[in-house]
């Protein structure tokens, strides 16, 4: 089995809209999620986010507009048969340009909106090319650099959401150390089937970075409690995910019996904190929670000092 590396992952962006992720390139129309400097179909420094040129495009197209309204009022000078004709399309004419002018500044954001969708629509084809490229670049760096890789593949699944990718980022993370300072993640890589990669990931995240146990993920080792407890080490995992889940009163009012099952499996850190849970909510039995906890109490820490200022 190989070793677990230290690993230090550069930052990741997060944006509030997935397309925000997408670059294309002015000069070849290529498109990537990735954050190298030059394209990779030209090899231009051209490229630059989707929504500056869905806003290029706007403007050009305002722009267009414009000259339309200049044209038409253009034309109707020439066709004057007047001096005063001639003046009143000049001024006429102005006044409706500067008018559109002034309604478009309005409109710009819409507009960019509009010209955003119709780039996303008509590049449909250009952008699966853009992201396939970007995996042949992610299978490439993996043989070379693991976390290279899976920094590549993290930013391709904000597009791409297929268990083939989760998978693969979970093998990575697999391979790393993992710490409470790392940017991780575990709702956007849960799978549907069972997979003992995940199990041990849920449960490496349980012990360093328990916050991001969530609903998801508890759901996930109940439904296939079986298979874990089959692996080697499986009791500890389901036990850790126990521990990360009294953290918050709202999984042990939804998971009691889940508790229940490992309280007497829990570190001393984590029963105490369900020790703590049981003792501010009297009225609550949580299905034979509050009997199991107190008769761990009576066994292993009655005389413990920490637990003395909950007596």
């Amino acid at each position: 089995m190989n070793k677990k590396k230290p690993v230090r992952l550069r930052p990741y962006y997060k944006t509030r809209y997935a397309y925000e992720k997408l670059r294309v390139c002015k000069h070849c129309r290529s498109f990537t999620v990735l954050w190298e400097d030059k394209c990779a179909s030209c090899g231009k420094h051209t490229l630059i986010p989707v929504m500056d040129q869905a806003r290029i495009n706007a403007k050009r197209s305002m722009q267009n507009e414009r000259l339309v309204a200049l044209l038409i009022t253009l034309a109707a000078v020439l066709f004057s048969q007047t001096f005063l004709q001639i003046v009143l399309c000049l001024l006429g004419g102005l006044a409706l340009t500067v008018l559109l002018w002034w309604f478009q500044r309005r409109m710009l954001e819409t507009e960019t909106r509009r010209q955003l969708d119709k780039l996303l629509r008509s590049s449909e084809r250009r952008i699966i090319e853009g992201i396939y490229m970007n995996l042949t670049t992610a299978s490439a760096a993996i043989k070379d650099d693991e976390q290279l890789g899976y920094e590549i593949l993290r930013e391709i699944a904000t597009i791409v959401h297929n268990d083939r990718i989760r998978l693969q980022q979970i093998m990575l993370l697999q391979s790393f150390i993992l710490r409470k300072d790392m940017e991780l993640e575990l709702d956007s890589l849960m799978l549907d089937r069972f997979e003992p990669a995940l199990a041990e990931y849920i449960g490496e995240l349980a012990k360093v970075k328990r916050e991001l146990i969530k609903n998801k993920a508890i759901r996930y080792v109940l439904l296939h409690e079986r298979e874990i407890l089959r692996m080697k080490g499986g009791p500890g995992i389901m036990a850790a995910v126990a521990g990360a889940a009294v953290r918050m009163k709202k999984y042990v009012d939804t998971y009691p019996d889940f508790i229940l099952r490992y309280a007497r499996q829990l570190p001393k850190e984590r029963y105490l904190r369900l020790y703590q849970l049981v003792r501010r909510n009297p009225n609550q039995s949580w299905n034979g929670l509050r009997e199991e906890v107190s008769a761990i109490y009576n066994e292993k820490y009655r005389w413990d000092p920490e637990f003395q200022n909950w007596e």
